[in-house]
């Protein structure tokens, strides 16, 4: 999810909190998250196929993208 949405979506949130729809306050927090998420999941998988095709042929991209990979594993732990 690009950050200026997420960041737009979160002010909904916040303000629907203020207002007093905690509820759906709630939902539209974890839908964030779970984008979130979801993306990082998807960005770690190419990551994997990426290096599985490159990493005999061109070792200095497959440690870019082992690099990508290791960052993006750190934020899913930190989100678990």
């Amino acid at each position: 999810m690009p950050e200026q949405t997420a960041e737009t979506a979160r002010g909904v949130a916040a303000r629907l909190q203020a207002r007093g729809h905690a509820d759906h306050a709630a939902r539209l927090h974890a839908a964030i998250a779970s984008a979130e998420v979801n993306l990082l999941m998807a960005v770690r998988e190419a990551c994997q196929t990426i290096l599985t095709a490159i990493e005999a042929v061109d070792p200095v991209s497959a440690t870019m993208v082992d690099e990508l990979r290791l960052a993006v594993d750190r934020r899913l732990d930190s989100a678990a």
